[in-house]
Parts: C-alpha cells; sequence; structure tokens
C-alpha cells in the first residue's frame, strides 16, 4: 500500500504544532486564551488553504484517510474531553502577586466531584521582579511555602514543606 508523502508531510507538521501549542497552554496556562485563538486560525489556514485551495492532497487508500482524519481537530478535541471527564483535580484558581523582590504564584485545585478543594500549591519565581521590571525573566518556578493536600471530605490528609531552610 502507497503512501501519500504529501499527505504524510501534512500530518507530521500538523501534530507537531497542535501538540507544540498545547504544551505551551499548559507550561503558561496566562497564554492559554491566546493559543486558544490560535488553534481555529491555524486549522482554517491548513486546511481551506493547503488542502482544498491548492488540491495537493489526493485521498486514495484507507491509510490516506485515517491521516487526514488525524489532521483535523476532531482528535484533539476527543483528546481533551476524555482527559477533562478522566481528571480528578482541576485547576480553580490561579494568583500571582510581586513580594519581597520575587513573583510569588498560588494554585488551588479541586476534586471533579463535589467541588471541595484537592490541594492548594504555592511557587515563587527563580528569578528576582521589581517595581520598573514586575515580571521574571524566565519562567522558572520553584515550590515554596507549605503545600496541603485535602481528602473529599474536606480534612487535611497531609502537608509538604517546601520552604527554604
Amino acid at each position: 500500500m502507497k503512501i501519500n508523502k504529501t499527505l504524510l508531510i501534512y500530518f507530521i507538521a500538523y501534530n507537531f504544532v497542535t501538540i507544540y501549542f498545547i504544551s505551551e497552554i499548559y507550561r503558561d496556562q496566562s497564554a492559554s486564551l491566546g493559543y486558544a485563538l490560535m488553534f481555529p486560525v491555524f486549522w482554517i489556514i491548513a486546511g481551506i488553504v493547503i488542502l482544498l485551495w491548492r488540491k495537493k492532497i489526493i485521498i486514495s487508500s484507507w491509510l490516506d484517510k485515517i491521516l487526514v482524519f488525524c489532521s483535523t481537530p476532531i482528535p484533539v478535541f476527543a483528546v481533551i474531553v476524555f482527559k477533562f471527564l478522566l481528571s480528578d483535580n482541576l485547576i480553580t484558581s490561579s494568583y500571582e502577586f510581586n513580594k519581597n523582590g520575587h513573583r510569588h504564584r498560588e494554585i488551588k485545585y479541586q476534586y471533579s466531584s463535589g467541588g471541595q478543594t484537592q490541594r492548594i500549591e504555592y511557587y515563587i519565581s527563580k528569578n528576582e521582579v521589581s517595581e520598573t521590571n514586575p515580571f521574571p525573566s524566565s519562567d522558572i518556578w520553584l515550590k515554596d511555602i507549605i503545600w496541603t493536600f485535602y481528602k473529599r471530605d474536606g480534612a487535611i490528609d497531609k502537608k509538604e514543606d517546601y520552604r527554604i531552610k
């Protein structure tokens, strides 16, 4: 069975860009809205302009059909929905502020069922910040102070101490 090389290249490039966007969303959640807006633009350009307008890809086998299907937003949505349904921890809030020359971040997670807090995490930026430069120069965050983990009934399960000793 012969594979359409143009389709294979398109499949690899499309999924590489998609994985890059998703990894950037997880790396910097504050930029997720920008990437969420970039996805439809990317899909429109990739799908309409390249596939339909230029008619470079001819689908001739069942493997070509699978590659085309995997180069659409449908698998991405399916994975996101599946992960969301199986995830037992949802970020409910993320708060950042500057204090003592560093940027601090507090992230609260909750159980997907019941709305009870699952854990609270605290981070501190590795790089220093100032009044004139309020954001760290790199996106490196270190675990900070005491993280608290809760059971489903709301009782404290454990605490992890990340304070610098």
